[in-house]
Protein backbone atom coordinates (compact mmCIF):
# COMPACT_ATOMS: atom_id res chain seq x y z
CA UNK A 1 0.00 0.00 0.00
CA UNK A 2 1.35 3.79 -0.75
CA UNK A 3 2.45 5.40 2.12
CA UNK A 4 0.56 9.05 0.80
CA UNK A 5 0.36 12.27 2.42
CA UNK A 6 -2.72 13.33 3.54
CA UNK A 7 -4.12 16.55 0.98
CA UNK A 8 -5.74 19.15 3.00
CA UNK A 9 -8.56 20.91 1.17
CA UNK A 10 -9.30 21.93 -2.56
CA UNK A 11 -6.71 23.69 -3.86
CA UNK A 12 -8.19 26.14 -5.99
CA UNK A 13 -6.14 26.05 -9.55
CA UNK A 14 -7.97 29.25 -10.57
CA UNK A 15 1.26 20.26 -41.75
CA UNK A 16 3.67 19.66 -42.86
CA UNK A 17 4.70 21.04 -46.52
CA UNK A 18 8.48 20.69 -47.33
CA UNK A 19 10.81 22.81 -46.34
CA UNK A 20 12.86 24.62 -49.06
CA UNK A 21 15.44 27.39 -48.91
CA UNK A 22 13.75 31.10 -48.76
CA UNK A 23 13.11 32.43 -52.27
CA UNK A 24 13.29 35.88 -53.68
CA UNK A 25 10.45 35.25 -55.67
CA UNK A 26 8.21 34.34 -52.58
CA UNK A 27 7.39 37.90 -51.04
CA UNK A 28 8.01 37.98 -47.34
CA UNK A 29 4.45 38.63 -45.53
CA UNK A 30 3.95 42.06 -44.25
CA UNK A 31 3.07 40.63 -40.87
CA UNK A 32 5.72 41.12 -38.03
CA UNK A 33 3.93 40.94 -34.85
CA UNK A 34 2.95 37.20 -33.97
CA UNK A 35 -0.89 36.73 -33.70
CA UNK A 36 -2.49 36.22 -30.91
CA UNK A 37 -3.92 33.00 -29.51
CA UNK A 38 -7.15 32.98 -27.56
CA UNK A 39 -7.24 31.46 -23.94
CA UNK A 40 -8.55 27.76 -24.04
CA UNK A 41 -12.27 26.75 -24.06
CA UNK A 42 -13.10 24.11 -21.05
CA UNK A 43 -15.34 21.62 -21.02
CA UNK A 44 -17.55 19.79 -22.90
CA UNK A 45 -18.00 20.91 -26.98
CA UNK A 46 -21.03 18.75 -27.30
CA UNK A 47 -25.09 20.20 -27.66
CA UNK A 48 -26.39 18.16 -25.18
CA UNK A 49 -29.75 19.68 -26.79
CA UNK A 50 -29.31 17.79 -29.86
CA UNK A 51 -27.72 14.61 -28.18
CA UNK A 52 -31.34 14.54 -26.69
CA UNK A 53 -32.98 15.11 -29.42
CA UNK A 54 -31.53 12.37 -31.84
CA UNK A 55 -31.55 9.87 -28.56
CA UNK A 56 -34.96 10.02 -28.13
CA UNK A 57 -35.52 9.77 -32.49
CA UNK A 58 -33.20 6.74 -32.10
CA UNK A 59 -34.31 5.35 -29.00
CA UNK A 60 -31.76 5.09 -26.99
CA UNK A 61 -30.96 5.52 -23.49
CA UNK A 62 -26.82 6.28 -23.49
CA UNK A 63 -24.06 6.91 -26.08
CA UNK A 64 -20.84 5.57 -24.50
CA UNK A 65 -17.29 6.53 -26.38
CA UNK A 66 -14.06 6.29 -26.24
CA UNK A 67 -12.45 6.85 -29.80
CA UNK A 68 -10.32 9.94 -29.43
CA UNK A 69 -12.71 12.82 -31.35
CA UNK A 70 -15.84 11.52 -29.59
CA UNK A 71 -14.55 11.40 -26.28
CA UNK A 72 -12.95 14.84 -26.78
CA UNK A 73 -16.43 15.95 -28.22
CA UNK A 74 -18.43 14.73 -25.07
CA UNK A 75 -15.94 15.94 -22.00
CA UNK A 76 -13.57 18.72 -24.03
CA UNK A 77 -10.53 16.43 -22.57
CA UNK A 78 -7.93 15.83 -25.40
CA UNK A 79 -5.86 13.13 -24.55
CA UNK A 80 -3.07 11.36 -26.27
CA UNK A 81 -3.83 8.26 -25.88
CA UNK A 82 -5.73 6.88 -28.70
CA UNK A 83 -3.00 9.23 -30.99
CA UNK A 84 -0.34 7.07 -29.77
CA UNK A 85 -2.51 4.25 -30.84
CA UNK A 86 -3.64 2.57 -27.31
CA UNK A 87 -7.08 0.92 -27.21
CA UNK A 88 -9.86 3.48 -25.71
CA UNK A 89 -9.20 3.24 -21.67
CA UNK A 90 -11.09 6.60 -21.14
CA UNK A 91 -15.15 6.55 -21.81
CA UNK A 92 -17.41 9.07 -21.59
CA UNK A 93 -21.42 8.32 -21.11
CA UNK A 94 -23.75 10.20 -22.46
CA UNK A 95 -27.15 9.68 -21.25
CA UNK A 96 -30.65 12.04 -21.22
CA UNK A 97 -30.40 12.49 -17.35
CA UNK A 98 -30.95 16.12 -16.73
CA UNK A 99 -28.93 15.33 -13.03
CA UNK A 100 -26.09 12.86 -14.68
CA UNK A 101 -25.74 14.18 -18.42
CA UNK A 102 -22.54 13.00 -18.96
CA UNK A 103 -20.15 10.61 -16.71
CA UNK A 104 -16.43 9.68 -17.11
CA UNK A 105 -14.65 6.61 -16.60
CA UNK A 106 -11.13 6.91 -15.73
CA UNK A 107 -7.94 4.59 -15.07
CA UNK A 108 -6.62 6.44 -11.88
CA UNK A 109 -3.45 7.30 -12.97
CA UNK A 110 -3.89 8.72 -16.11
CA UNK A 111 -6.66 10.65 -14.47
CA UNK A 112 -4.04 11.71 -11.63
CA UNK A 113 -1.46 12.40 -14.49
CA UNK A 114 -3.42 13.47 -17.47
CA UNK A 115 -6.67 14.74 -16.99
CA UNK A 116 -6.82 15.49 -13.15
CA UNK A 117 -5.66 19.38 -14.36
CA UNK A 118 -8.74 20.02 -16.65
CA UNK A 119 -11.29 17.60 -14.90
CA UNK A 120 -11.26 20.49 -12.16
CA UNK A 121 -12.58 22.65 -13.52
CA UNK A 122 -15.86 21.00 -14.18
CA UNK A 123 -18.93 19.27 -12.74
CA UNK A 124 -19.42 15.69 -14.26
CA UNK A 125 -18.61 12.33 -12.02
CA UNK A 126 -15.52 10.25 -12.55
CA UNK A 127 -15.95 6.37 -11.91
CA UNK A 128 -11.90 5.72 -11.63
CA UNK A 129 -10.37 2.06 -11.64
CA UNK A 130 -7.12 0.95 -11.05
CA UNK A 131 -6.26 -1.72 -13.04
CA UNK A 132 -6.35 -4.22 -15.89
CA UNK A 133 -9.37 -6.36 -17.13
CA UNK A 134 -8.27 -9.93 -15.13
CA UNK A 135 -8.64 -8.06 -11.80
CA UNK A 136 -12.65 -9.28 -10.82
CA UNK A 137 -12.83 -8.63 -7.08
CA UNK A 138 -15.28 -6.09 -6.66
CA UNK A 139 -13.98 -3.97 -4.03
CA UNK A 140 -14.16 -0.25 -3.41
CA UNK A 141 -10.20 1.61 -3.29
CA UNK A 142 -8.97 4.18 -1.20
CA UNK A 143 -6.21 7.19 -1.87
CA UNK A 144 -3.69 4.40 -0.62
CA UNK A 145 -4.75 1.98 -3.00
CA UNK A 146 -4.20 3.17 -6.58
CA UNK A 147 -1.04 3.48 -8.17
CA UNK A 148 -0.33 6.81 -8.15
CA UNK A 149 3.74 8.14 -7.77
CA UNK A 150 4.77 7.58 -4.05
CA UNK A 151 5.45 10.47 -2.11
CA UNK A 152 9.02 9.96 -0.93
CA UNK A 153 9.06 13.02 1.55
CA UNK A 154 12.21 14.16 1.14
CA UNK A 155 10.89 17.83 0.03
CA UNK A 156 7.70 19.71 0.34
CA UNK A 157 5.01 18.80 -2.08
CA UNK A 158 4.60 21.28 -5.17
CA UNK A 159 1.70 23.00 -6.38
CA UNK A 160 0.99 20.60 -9.08
CA UNK A 161 1.28 17.51 -7.35
CA UNK A 162 -0.81 19.30 -4.31
CA UNK A 163 -3.22 20.16 -6.71
CA UNK A 164 -3.88 17.20 -8.54
CA UNK A 165 -3.68 14.78 -5.64
CA UNK A 166 -6.31 16.96 -4.11
CA UNK A 167 -8.82 16.38 -7.35
CA UNK A 168 -8.35 12.88 -7.25
CA UNK A 169 -9.15 12.62 -3.60
CA UNK A 170 -12.24 14.49 -4.75
CA UNK A 171 -13.19 11.73 -7.21
CA UNK A 172 -12.74 8.87 -4.98
CA UNK A 173 -14.75 10.41 -2.29
CA UNK A 174 -17.64 11.01 -4.53
CA UNK A 175 -17.14 7.43 -6.63
CA UNK A 176 -15.07 5.18 -4.55
CA UNK A 177 -12.78 3.94 -7.22
CA UNK A 178 -13.18 0.18 -8.85
CA UNK A 179 -10.56 -2.63 -9.11
CA UNK A 180 -10.71 -2.23 -12.89
CA UNK A 181 -13.29 -1.03 -16.23
CA UNK A 182 -15.87 -3.33 -15.96
CA UNK A 183 -17.00 -2.34 -12.48
CA UNK A 184 -16.38 1.39 -13.09
CA UNK A 185 -18.61 1.43 -16.65
CA UNK A 186 -21.08 -0.85 -14.62
CA UNK A 187 -21.09 1.62 -11.74
CA UNK A 188 -21.49 4.41 -14.47
CA UNK A 189 -24.23 2.53 -16.04
CA UNK A 190 -26.17 1.76 -13.10
CA UNK A 191 -25.78 5.25 -11.56
CA UNK A 192 -27.47 6.69 -14.66
CA UNK A 193 -30.42 3.96 -14.71
CA UNK A 194 -29.41 2.90 -18.15
CA UNK A 195 -27.75 -0.43 -17.25
CA UNK A 196 -30.99 -2.36 -18.98
CA UNK A 197 -31.31 -0.28 -21.52
CA UNK A 198 -30.14 0.23 -25.14
CA UNK A 199 -26.95 1.87 -25.22
CA UNK A 200 -24.88 2.83 -28.24
CA UNK A 201 -21.16 2.42 -28.56
CA UNK A 202 -18.64 3.92 -31.09
CA UNK A 203 -15.99 1.88 -31.59
CA UNK A 204 -15.56 -1.91 -31.06
CA UNK A 205 -13.36 -2.24 -27.85
CA UNK A 206 -15.85 0.24 -26.22
CA UNK A 207 -18.77 -2.62 -27.36
CA UNK A 208 -16.88 -5.26 -26.23
CA UNK A 209 -17.14 -3.09 -22.66
CA UNK A 210 -20.13 -1.99 -22.41
CA UNK A 211 -21.78 -6.19 -23.16
CA UNK A 212 -19.70 -7.30 -20.40
CA UNK A 213 -20.91 -4.55 -18.06
CA UNK A 214 -24.43 -4.47 -18.54
CA UNK A 215 -25.61 -8.17 -19.77
CA UNK A 216 -29.22 -7.30 -19.84
CA UNK A 217 -28.66 -4.12 -21.91
CA UNK A 218 -29.22 -3.61 -25.92
CA UNK A 219 -25.92 -2.47 -27.67
CA UNK A 220 -26.00 -0.86 -30.91
CA UNK A 221 -23.75 1.33 -33.03
CA UNK A 222 -23.59 5.05 -32.22
CA UNK A 223 -22.18 5.99 -35.44
CA UNK A 224 -25.65 6.85 -37.18
CA UNK A 225 -26.39 8.76 -33.35
CA UNK A 226 -22.76 11.00 -33.83
CA UNK A 227 -22.88 12.23 -36.65
CA UNK A 228 -26.66 13.42 -36.51
CA UNK A 229 -25.15 15.06 -33.20
CA UNK A 230 -22.26 16.57 -34.84
CA UNK A 231 -23.30 19.79 -36.74
CA UNK A 232 -25.64 21.56 -34.22
CA UNK A 233 -22.93 23.10 -32.57
CA UNK A 234 -23.11 24.20 -28.89
CA UNK A 235 -22.18 27.96 -27.58
CA UNK A 236 -18.59 26.35 -26.86
CA UNK A 237 -18.27 24.78 -30.33
CA UNK A 238 -19.30 28.01 -32.41
CA UNK A 239 -16.76 29.84 -30.01
CA UNK A 240 -13.86 27.20 -31.43
CA UNK A 241 -15.66 27.80 -34.87
CA UNK A 242 -15.44 31.19 -35.09
CA UNK A 243 -11.84 31.56 -34.43
CA UNK A 244 -10.92 28.61 -36.72
CA UNK A 245 -12.42 29.96 -39.55
CA UNK A 246 -11.11 33.94 -39.34
CA UNK A 247 -7.58 32.48 -38.54
CA UNK A 248 -7.37 29.38 -41.00
CA UNK A 249 -8.57 32.51 -43.65
CA UNK A 250 -6.08 35.18 -42.47
CA UNK A 251 -3.73 32.56 -42.75
CA UNK A 252 -4.83 31.35 -46.36
CA UNK A 253 -4.59 35.25 -47.30
CA UNK A 254 -1.25 36.08 -45.85
CA UNK A 255 -0.01 33.33 -48.02
CA UNK A 256 -1.14 33.54 -50.84
CA UNK A 257 -0.65 37.63 -50.92
CA UNK A 258 3.09 36.54 -50.55
CA UNK A 259 2.61 34.97 -54.07
CA UNK A 260 5.22 35.92 -56.64
CA UNK A 261 5.74 34.49 -60.42
CA UNK A 262 8.73 31.98 -60.23
CA UNK A 263 8.22 30.82 -57.01
CA UNK A 264 7.32 26.74 -56.29
CA UNK A 265 4.11 25.61 -54.77
CA UNK A 266 6.15 24.63 -52.06
CA UNK A 267 6.77 27.34 -50.89
CA UNK A 268 3.06 28.29 -50.73
CA UNK A 269 2.27 25.32 -49.16
CA UNK A 270 5.14 25.95 -46.22
CA UNK A 271 4.03 29.82 -46.32
CA UNK A 272 0.34 28.47 -45.59
CA UNK A 273 0.89 26.07 -42.80
CA UNK A 274 3.61 28.33 -41.10
CA UNK A 275 0.96 31.19 -40.87
CA UNK A 276 -1.87 28.95 -39.32
CA UNK A 277 0.41 27.36 -36.81
CA UNK A 278 1.42 30.97 -35.81
CA UNK A 279 -2.36 31.79 -34.94
CA UNK A 280 -2.30 28.27 -33.45
CA UNK A 281 -3.72 26.24 -35.79
CA UNK A 282 -2.88 22.70 -37.17
CA UNK A 283 -2.76 22.63 -41.26
CA UNK A 284 -4.73 19.69 -42.37
CA UNK A 285 -4.25 19.85 -46.17
CA UNK A 286 -3.93 22.56 -49.22
CA UNK A 287 -5.17 21.57 -52.20
CA UNK A 288 -3.19 24.21 -54.84
CA UNK A 289 -4.73 24.31 -58.61
CA UNK A 290 -6.62 21.09 -57.81
CA UNK A 291 -3.74 19.37 -56.71
CA UNK A 292 -3.77 17.76 -53.30
CA UNK A 293 -0.56 15.81 -53.16
CA UNK A 294 1.96 17.67 -50.15
CA UNK A 295 4.78 16.01 -53.14
CA UNK A 296 3.39 17.74 -55.79
CA UNK A 297 6.43 20.73 -57.23
CA UNK A 298 5.42 23.33 -60.24
CA UNK A 299 6.89 27.12 -60.58
CA UNK A 300 4.28 29.35 -60.38
CA UNK A 301 4.32 31.61 -63.39
CA UNK A 302 3.00 35.26 -64.65
CA UNK A 303 -0.77 35.13 -65.69
CA UNK A 304 -1.07 32.02 -63.93
CA UNK A 305 -4.71 31.62 -62.21
CA UNK A 306 -5.04 28.79 -60.01
CA UNK A 307 -7.13 27.75 -56.86
CA UNK A 308 -6.41 27.51 -53.20
CA UNK A 309 -8.70 25.16 -50.84
CA UNK A 310 -6.96 25.85 -46.92
CA UNK A 311 -8.16 23.48 -44.30
CA UNK A 312 -6.62 23.67 -40.62
CA UNK A 313 -8.00 22.71 -37.43
CA UNK A 314 -7.87 24.58 -33.63
CA UNK A 315 -8.83 22.61 -30.97
CA UNK A 316 -10.05 20.14 -33.30
CA UNK A 317 -12.23 22.61 -35.33
CA UNK A 318 -11.97 23.35 -38.93
CA UNK A 319 -11.72 26.21 -41.12
CA UNK A 320 -12.04 25.69 -44.80
CA UNK A 321 -11.69 28.70 -46.98
CA UNK A 322 -10.98 28.70 -50.72
CA UNK A 323 -9.73 31.40 -53.64
CA UNK A 324 -8.80 31.70 -56.87
CA UNK A 325 -5.42 33.43 -57.21
CA UNK A 326 -4.79 35.87 -60.19
CA UNK A 327 -1.19 36.25 -61.10
CA UNK A 328 -0.72 39.29 -62.91
CA UNK A 329 -2.31 39.55 -65.76
CA UNK A 330 -4.48 36.54 -66.36
CA UNK A 331 -6.94 35.80 -69.06
CA UNK A 332 -10.64 37.23 -69.68
CA UNK A 333 -12.27 33.54 -69.33
CA UNK A 334 -10.40 32.81 -65.55
CA UNK A 335 -11.48 36.64 -64.91
CA UNK A 336 -15.04 35.79 -65.79
CA UNK A 337 -15.06 32.51 -63.89
CA UNK A 338 -13.91 34.49 -60.89
CA UNK A 339 -16.25 37.27 -61.21
CA UNK A 340 -19.73 34.63 -61.73
CA UNK A 341 -18.38 32.26 -59.38
CA UNK A 342 -18.36 35.29 -57.08
CA UNK A 343 -21.86 36.64 -57.66
CA UNK A 344 -23.31 33.31 -57.90
CA UNK A 345 -22.17 32.97 -54.22
CA UNK A 346 -23.35 35.91 -52.99
CA UNK A 347 -27.11 35.02 -54.47
CA UNK A 348 -26.80 31.73 -52.44
CA UNK A 349 -25.51 33.67 -49.22
CA UNK A 350 -28.08 35.98 -48.99
CA UNK A 351 -30.56 32.96 -49.40
CA UNK A 352 -29.37 30.42 -46.99
CA UNK A 353 -31.73 29.55 -44.01
CA UNK A 354 -33.18 26.75 -41.68
CA UNK A 355 -35.36 24.25 -43.21
CA UNK A 356 -32.97 24.13 -46.68
CA UNK A 357 -31.89 20.95 -47.71
CA UNK A 358 -28.72 20.97 -49.40
CA UNK A 359 -29.73 19.54 -52.46
CA UNK A 360 -32.02 22.76 -52.72
CA UNK A 361 -29.10 24.85 -52.00
CA UNK A 362 -27.06 23.28 -54.52
CA UNK A 363 -29.60 23.65 -56.79
CA UNK A 364 -29.94 27.05 -56.15
CA UNK A 365 -26.40 27.78 -56.69
CA UNK A 366 -26.74 25.71 -60.07
CA UNK A 367 -29.16 28.10 -61.11
CA UNK A 368 -28.37 30.99 -60.66
CA UNK A 369 -25.23 30.66 -62.40
CA UNK A 370 -27.10 29.48 -65.63
CA UNK A 371 -29.31 32.34 -65.94
CA UNK A 372 -25.82 34.23 -65.82
CA UNK A 373 -25.00 32.99 -68.88
CA UNK A 374 -21.88 30.59 -67.73
CA UNK A 375 -20.40 28.13 -70.38
CA UNK A 376 -18.70 26.28 -67.29
CA UNK A 377 -20.47 24.33 -63.75
CA UNK A 378 -19.80 24.61 -60.08
CA UNK A 379 -20.76 21.85 -57.66
CA UNK A 380 -22.13 23.85 -54.95
CA UNK A 381 -21.16 20.82 -52.90
CA UNK A 382 -22.60 22.11 -49.17
CA UNK A 383 -20.99 19.95 -46.00
CA UNK A 384 -21.37 20.88 -42.81
CA UNK A 385 -17.81 21.80 -40.94
CA UNK A 386 -16.65 21.34 -37.23
CA UNK A 387 -14.83 18.29 -35.48
CA UNK A 388 -14.17 17.15 -39.30
CA UNK A 389 -13.61 18.83 -42.53
CA UNK A 390 -17.38 17.29 -43.33
CA UNK A 391 -18.73 16.50 -40.05
CA UNK A 392 -22.23 14.79 -40.62
CA UNK A 393 -20.73 11.74 -42.54
CA UNK A 394 -20.38 8.05 -40.64
CA UNK A 395 -17.17 6.75 -39.58
CA UNK A 396 -16.99 4.88 -42.41
CA UNK A 397 -16.58 8.21 -44.69
CA UNK A 398 -19.48 7.51 -46.69
CA UNK A 399 -22.10 10.39 -46.92
CA UNK A 400 -25.66 10.11 -45.33
CA UNK A 401 -28.88 8.65 -47.39
CA UNK A 402 -30.50 11.21 -46.20
CA UNK A 403 -30.68 14.81 -47.99
CA UNK A 404 -29.53 17.42 -44.73
CA UNK A 405 -32.14 19.53 -43.43
CA UNK A 406 -30.30 23.32 -42.32
CA UNK A 407 -30.58 23.59 -38.88
CA UNK A 408 -29.78 26.45 -36.88
CA UNK A 409 -26.41 26.67 -35.32
CA UNK A 410 -25.12 24.42 -38.05
CA UNK A 411 -21.75 25.51 -39.75
CA UNK A 412 -22.24 25.01 -43.43
CA UNK A 413 -19.51 25.10 -46.22
CA UNK A 414 -20.61 25.40 -49.75
CA UNK A 415 -17.70 24.13 -52.22
CA UNK A 416 -17.95 26.94 -55.19
CA UNK A 417 -15.50 24.88 -57.48
CA UNK A 418 -15.16 25.76 -61.20
CA UNK A 419 -16.08 22.18 -62.83
CA UNK A 420 -14.21 22.52 -66.03
CA UNK A 421 -10.81 22.15 -67.73
CA UNK A 422 -9.49 24.09 -70.88
CA UNK A 423 -10.55 27.61 -69.12
CA UNK A 424 -6.60 28.68 -68.40
CA UNK A 425 -6.27 28.10 -65.39
CA UNK A 426 -8.44 27.29 -62.12
CA UNK A 427 -10.75 28.47 -59.95
CA UNK A 428 -12.51 27.92 -55.99
CA UNK A 429 -14.38 29.82 -53.44
CA UNK A 430 -15.75 28.48 -50.23
CA UNK A 431 -16.39 30.64 -47.00
CA UNK A 432 -17.72 29.62 -43.42
CA UNK A 433 -21.58 30.39 -42.96
CA UNK A 434 -23.40 29.63 -39.66
CA UNK A 435 -27.28 28.95 -39.59
CA UNK A 436 -29.00 31.19 -37.41
CA UNK A 437 -32.49 31.79 -36.58
CA UNK A 438 -33.83 33.00 -39.92
CA UNK A 439 -30.91 32.99 -42.26
CA UNK A 440 -27.12 32.32 -42.21
CA UNK A 441 -23.41 34.45 -41.42
CA UNK A 442 -19.88 34.19 -42.49
CA UNK A 443 -17.79 33.38 -39.72
CA UNK A 444 -14.90 34.32 -41.74
CA UNK A 445 -13.99 37.81 -43.57
CA UNK A 446 -15.94 37.29 -46.78
CA UNK A 447 -14.22 40.74 -48.61
CA UNK A 448 -11.81 39.80 -51.45
CA UNK A 449 -13.20 37.12 -53.04
CA UNK A 450 -10.38 36.93 -55.83
CA UNK A 451 -6.31 37.17 -54.86
CA UNK A 452 -4.70 39.44 -57.37
CA UNK A 453 -0.91 39.48 -56.82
Amino acid sequence: MINRRTVLGTLAAGGAGALVAPSVSFAAPAMTVTPSVPPPVLGPRMNFEQADKIMAELGLDAIVVGAGTNLYHATGLDLTATKMGHTPGVYAVITRREEQRLSLIAPAFLYYYTIAMDHRHLDYPAYLYRGPAQMVDDSELGMDDLPLYPDLQKAPLDLIETTRLSIIERAVQAEAARPNLKFALANALKDTGVAKGRIAADVEPVMRSVIDAAEEATVVSADDALRRIRPVKSDAEITLMRYAAQANADGALEAASAVRAGADVRELRTAYFTAVASRGMRGVFLVIDRVSSPTYEAQLHDGQCFSIDCVSEYMGYHGDFARAVHIGETSKAMRRVSELTGKSWDHIRERIKPGLTFSEVQRMGKEALRKMGADFSISFTPHSVGLYHADHVGSAGSPPREDIVLEKNMVLSIDCPMGATGMGGSSHLEDLMLITDDGAEPINDTGSQTIMV
